[in-house]
Formats: C-alpha cells, structure tokens, sequence
C-alpha cells in the first residue's frame, strides 16, 4: 500500500500574501514488492499552483518505487483573484498501478484536508 503525508507552512493563507504557502507532499510505498506510483492532486477553486491562477490540479508520475522508498515533492498553492475568507478543500490521491502500465489501477489512497483563508 502507499503512505501519504502532507505538510502547509504556514497553515493560512492570507488574501493579501502573493508570495503563496509551501505544500509539500510525501508519498512512501509500504508495500513488499516494487510498485508503479502516480498521485493526483486537485485544489478548490479559489487557490491554485500558480500565480495566475489558472491551475488547480497536477498529476505526478513517480514510476517504479521500491518497497520503503520516499518521494517528496515541494510545491506552492497561491491565491487567485476571486478568493474570499473560509476554508479550500485540498485532496491527494496516491494511485497504485498495475507493473508498469498507468492505464491499470490496483488501488488508490486519498488524503483530503483544508487550507484555511483569511
């Protein structure tokens, strides 16, 4: 199976900050035997990857992770235009492939949380 950690420094996001917050990701795979990993991660829509905001989904393909083996990834979300006081959903989901063909899933884990806006 595979493991998901996620980590937001700081844990708000003010209106006013163009400088955005620090996400990271870390995906392990927990399994006995090698695995082909990807992860999809989808933002609400009020926040985004880029400064633009025209992007608030990413997918990653990781390849064939070892068993034990730790990927991190260290990404930024940033305001968009529209955005107004509350909370925005964040989902993370790690996709467990079949050998080395992305099109075949074997299982997926998903991780959902809450960017707090202020």
């Amino acid at each position: 199976m595979v493991d998901i950690k996620t980590e937001l420094s700081p844990f708000r996001l003010r209106i006013g900050d163009k400088r955005g917050i620090e996400f990271t990701v870390e995906i392990t795979n927990d399994a006995d035997k090698p695995r082909t990993i990807s992860c999809d991660l989808i933002l609400g829509n009020q926040i985004a990857f880029d400064k633009q905001g025209r992007q608030n989904a990413i997918t990653r393909r990781f390849g064939e992770m070892q068993p034990g083996e730790r990927i991190r990834e260290y990404l930024y979300i940033f305001p968009r235009m529209n955005i107004q006081p509350g909370e925005q959903p964040i989902v993370v989901t790690a996709i467990e492939h079949f050998e080395k063909n992305y099109d075949y899933i074997l299982g997926k884990k998903t991780k959902r949380m809450a960017l707090r806006i202020e």
